[in-house]
This record gives C-alpha cells, structure tokens and sequence, in this order.
C-alpha cells in the first residue's frame, strides 16, 4: 500500500486510540463535464465567493456520527469535536453510553491522545501521518479543519486552468500550479455551494476526494451536515453526519490541550 506521507514503521502512537475505532463506505462518482465558453463570468466569481466564505469560518462545536472504513479497521461511533483555524482540533470519541472514550487534541505542532480504557495520555509533535495512525483519516491537522469546517481551500499558487458545466446547472474547476499540474478540482452545484472536492499530489494522484450534502442555512449561512471523505492510496473512506454544529464560536485555548486533576495543561 503507498502512501503520499511518510510513516515511520514501528511507531505505536495512538494504537490504543485507533482500537476504539470501526465504520461504513459509500462511493462517490462524478458526472460528466462540458467545456464551459471562456467569457462565462460564473468560475471566477463562484471560486470568489467560495474563497470569501471559507476564509470566514474560522472555528467550529459540534456533535457528529463517523463511520470509517479502512483497511485494518471500521468504525461508526458518536462523536463530538471544537475546531478553530489554522490547525486546533479537539475530538472526543463517546462510549455506549455517552462517556468519553478517548481524546485527541492537536494545535498543528503538538499533539495529546488520552484513552480512557488505559487511564493513558500520550503526547508528542505532529507528523504528516499523525491523524492517520491514531485516526486511520489520511489528512494534516490544518486539512482536516478545513473540511471539518466545510471550507477547503483551493492548494497554495493554484489557479483555475479549465471550467466544465455539470449537470442541473453547476460548474466544475480543474486547478493547476504554475508548473502545469493538477492541484484541485472542485464541483460546484447550481447555487455555487462547494459539492466535490478533489486534491492531488505532486504526481497528480488523489490524496482526498470530499464530497459535501445536506447543507442547511447556518448563521446567514449554509453549511454541509453531511461529509464523505476518501483516501484512495491508503484504501479509506469517512463519513460524518453532523446532529449539531456551532459556526463562529469562541473556543478557549484550554480545549486543545489535555489537563491533569490539578488543573495544569499535560505537556
């Protein structure tokens, strides 16, 4: 199996944390595409406004269903989470009945696990792979906020190369760096909500395909209740359907940092 990080062999970072985890899979296909004429005004200024919204969403609580399919490993399991850009991400797994199971909490550099079977933290600095063995979800803490947040941002320098129609009116966008290479595809529906998005590697091949449903008007804005996420080269899928979800919360720094009984943060 390849995979598009490095993953140190031997490592046993997050075993016990991946042990509670198990789940579903459902595919994704995508429709057909129709050159788009070049004077269509609708790519420039969907990928605008897209841009506009995600850079607004800045911090997320919510409670969730993930279902996970890997290779090793299948999940469903509720969930609750706090995410906050650019990389802050605390999620709590819960029990049969309704107790904390276990515990991740990352800023981006640092990361904690806490498994309440063992009555064990265990702590260290993010790696590429890090959501990966504790998660089995092949993203970087800063992508997995992103999508938690139903707000990707298109890959750094990528600009649009070519636009398709879809079908039921909306557009699709191929994305490329300054070197020609695919980066991004997003898919648009008919009102200019983000329903696909694709992002691939350095030799064009897909690190995570995201699919976006269920979007309900959320604080003067619609946000996605319904997210599938797969991860070809490591043979994944995650679906979260959200129960409830807070956009532009203040979220207190303690929550991205696990605490002992008297109070101090776990270093």
């Amino acid at each position: 199996m390849k995979h598009r990080r490095s993953f140190p062999r031997g490592m046993k970072v997050g075993i016990a944390f991946v042990s509670l985890l198990g789940g579903l899979a459902c595919q994704s296909t995508l429709p057909p595409r129709m050159p788009l004429e070049p004077d269509d005004p609708r790519p420039a200024a969907w990928l605008r406004a897209h841009e506009t919204r995600a850079d607004a969403r800045s911090s997320l609580r919510g409670a969730l269903r993930l279902s996970l399919d890997a290779p090793d490993l299948r999940f469903r399991r509720p969930q609750r989470l706090a995410v906050r850009r650019p990389a802050d991400l605390r999620l709590e797994i819960l029990g049969l009945f309704g107790q904390v199971a276990a515990v991740l909490v990352t800023d981006g550099v640092t990361f904690q696990s806490f498994d309440a079977a063992r009555g064990a933290v265990e702590s260290g600095e993010v790696t590429d792979d890090l959501l990966w063995r504790i998660a089995r979800v092949d993203l970087l803490p800063e992508e997995a906020v992103e999508l938690l947040l139903g707000a990707p941002m298109p890959s750094h320098e990528a600009t649009v190369s070519a636009a398709f129609a879809r079908p039921g009116g909306g557009i699709s966008l191929d994305l490329r760096d300054s070197g020609g290479q695919m980066r991004d595809r997003i898919d648009f529906d008919a009102e200019g909500r983000v329903v696909d998005f694709i992002r691939y590697d350095a030799n064009e091949r897909v690190i995570w395909h995201a699919t976006f449903a269920d979007y309900r008007e959320h604080a003067g804005d619609e946000f996605a209740y319904d997210v599938h996420m797969r991860f070809p080269e490591v043979d994944a899928e995650a679906t979260l359907v959200f129960d409830d979800a807070s956009l532009h919360v203040d979220l207190a720094d303690e929550l991205f940092a696990l605490r002992t009984r008297d109070g101090k943060a776990r270093q």
